[in-house]
């Protein structure tokens, strides 16, 4: 799934959340919702990982809620946080249950892709360690062992439509709770 058919279903799901609290859609490449509030920008924003879409690991995406000076959500003076950071121990919890269901599905690859990634890894990288390389990928197919945390940063990560559908569903009434939160934040001195 490339990431416009992400946003295309996160769009309908949390969209008129946010419109209720006076939040607009942006346009551009991302999906973006902000608003004014006196001399900030409050922003919404999902970003899919760098990566794009693997045909056998599947995608990943981030929520990320910024306050800033300036209506570019990764320009100028900002705080920013992703979900993470007002999800309860609970919730988090429930999330990392949740992307462990979705690894579950995803089935394995051959070991011809390991060994082509390893291949290539050792064509392109001078000092780095391949076969480590590899092993984080490898790690990508098995389920986290260690609890989420508030402080730690975690992808949504997604295999098929219904993922990214359940995600929003877990991120829904988290978003009120976030977004009162953002009302307090102060913009960091540049």
């Amino acid at each position: 799934m490339k990431a416009k058919e992400v946003y295309g279903i996160l769009q309908p799901q949390l969209g008129p959340l946010l419109a209720a609290r006076g939040f607009s859609k942006q346009k551009g490449s991302r999906l973006t919702f902000q608003k004014r509030v006196g001399d900030k920008y409050h922003s919404v924003w999902f970003q899919c990982g760098k990566h794009g879409w693997d045909t056998f690991a599947g995608g990943e995406f981030f929520a990320n809620f910024t306050v800033s000076v300036s209506p570019d959500v990764e320009g100028g003076a900002r705080r920013q946080e992703r979900l993470n950071h007002f999800l309860s121990d609970d919730e988090l919890a429930r999330a990392r249950d949740y992307s462990n269901e979705i690894v579950a599905r995803i089935p394995k690859p051959p070991e011809s892709y390991f060994e082509m990634l390893e291949e290539g890894y050792r064509k392109s990288i001078s000092g780095g360690d391949p076969i480590s390389l590899v092993d984080t990928i490898r790690g990508y197919f098995e389920p986290d062992p260690m609890p989420y945390r508030r402080h730690q940063d975690f992808s949504m990560r997604y295999w098929e439509p219904a993922d990214v559908s359940g995600w929003a569903a877990m991120m829904a009434p988290v978003l009120s709770e976030a977004l009162a939160e953002m009302e307090t934040w102060s913009v960091p001195a540049t």
